[in-house]
C-alpha cells in the first residue's frame, strides 16, 4: 500500500495523476523517484446518504513492489522527517525502532474564549498530564497536523501502525497504547462512521481521535459560539450520523468560510452526545445519532 502518489513516470516522462486518460493505453508505471512499480487506481462515486461525493484517484505501489530507501514516497522517510521537525521527546520520540507520538488534549484554557455548555472543562485536578503542556500548544499541534496529513495520502491505518505508536495515558498517568483503528475514522470507507459510533456508545473513551468527513455548513449559532457540521452518513438504512465540531474562536470560523463544502480531518476528544428522531415531509423516518467535539486551535483543522 503506502503513500498515494500524485505523479510517476511513464516512458521516461512525467505524468501527474490530473493528466491520466482512462481511455489511454499506458506503458510501464514507475515511481517518480525510483523505480518500484506502480498502477493507477480510479476515482469513484461514493453516496454517504445524503450527499454524494467523490473519491479522488491515485496512483499506488503495485503488489510485492516496495520504494527504494531514500525514495520521497516512503513512509518512513515521511515519519522521520516529522520526527526531526519535532525534536522534543516528550512530544514524539523513538524507542525500539519505532516511534512513539503521544496524544494530548488541546484545552480551553489556552484560549481567551470562554466556554459554552457544549465545552468541556479542561479538568483541574483531573488526568491534567494529558493536556499539551504550557507553551507547547504550537510544537505539539503543528506535529500531530503533519501525522493527520500524513494518515491522510497513505491507503490505510496499517502502512502506520508497525512504525507510530500512539499513547495515552491513564488516571495513574500510565501509558497505553491507542490502536490506530480507535484513532483514525474516515468517511469515504465503509462501515467507519458506524463503527466510530459504537466505539464511543460501547467504551470509555478518553483520548484525542481524528474524524474525516466533508464539510456541510459552517455557523454562527449564537454569538461568537460556532459550529462546524459535517455531512451525514448513512451506514444504515434510516440511521445517519453527523459530527459537529464547537468552537469560540472567529479566527477558525472565519477559516472554514473559505472552505465550504471541502474534506476535513479534526483531531480533538469526541463524544456521542444525543439521538434524535425525525420525520421528514414524505413521512419517512430516520434516526440521528450525533458525535460532538470541541477545537481551540485552527490546527486541530485539516483541510485535504
Amino acid at each position: 500500500m503506502g503513500i498515494k502518489m500524485d505523479k510517476v513516470r511513464c516512458d521516461g516522462k512525467e505524468l501527474k495523476i490530473t493528466e491520466y486518460d482512462t481511455n489511454k493505453t499506458y506503458g510501464c508505471l514507475k515511481c517518480y523517484y525510483c523505480n518500484a512499480d506502480v498502477s493507477f487506481v480510479n476515482s469513484y462515486e461514493k453516496n454517504l446518504g445524503e450527499r454524494k461525493i467523490i473519491v479522488q484517484r491515485y496512483f499506488r505501489l503495485k503488489s510485492g513492489q516496495e520504494h527504494e530507501k531514500g525514495c520521497r514516497y516512503t513512509v518512513d522517510g515521511a515519519v522521520s522527517n516529522i520526527y526531526a521537525a519535532c525534536a522534543d521527546n516528550e512530544l514524539m520520540s523513538k524507542q525500539d525502532n519505532k516511534y512513539v507520538v503521544r496524544l494530548m488534549l488541546s484545552s480551553e484554557e489556552t484560549d481567551s474564549q470562554k466556554s459554552s455548555t457544549f465545552f468541556e472543562k479542561s479538568g483541574h485536578g483531573k488526568r491534567q498530564h494529558n493536556y499539551i503542556p504550557s507553551g507547547k500548544k504550537i510544537a505539539y499541534l503543528s506535529t500531530m497536523n503533519q501525522i493527520m496529513k500524513l494518515r491522510a495520502i497513505v491507503e490505510d491505518n496499517s502502512d502506520l501502525e508497525d512504525k507510530i505508536n500512539l499513547q495515552y495515558r491513564d488516571w495513574k498517568d500510565m501509558p497505553y497504547v491507542v490502536p490506530w483503528k480507535n484513532f483514525y475514522f474516515d468517511s469515504e470507507k465503509d462501515g467507519e462512521y458506524n463503527r466510530l459510533l459504537k466505539y464511543l456508545t460501547n467504551e470509555k473513551v478518553y483520548h484525542p481521535i481524528c474524524i474525516v468527513g466533508f464539510v456541510k455548513s459552517v455557523s454562527e449559532y449564537q454569538e461568537q459560539k460556532f459550529c462546524l457540521k459535517y455531512e451525514s452518513v448513512s451506514e444504515e438504512k434510516n440511521k445517519r450520523i453527523v459530527v459537529e465540531i464547537y468552537f469560540t474562536n472567529k479566527n477558525i470560523y472565519d477559516n472554514l468560510l473559505e472552505k465550504q463544502h471541502c474534506k476535513v480531518v479534526v483531531y480533538t476528544k469526541f463524544k456521542f452526545h444525543r439521538k434524535n428522531e425525525w420525520t421528514a415531509p414524505d413521512g419517512k423516518k430516520f434516526t440521528y445519532y450525533n458525535i460532538t467535539g470541541n477545537v481551540y486551535d485552527i490546527r486541530q483543522v485539516l483541510f485535504l
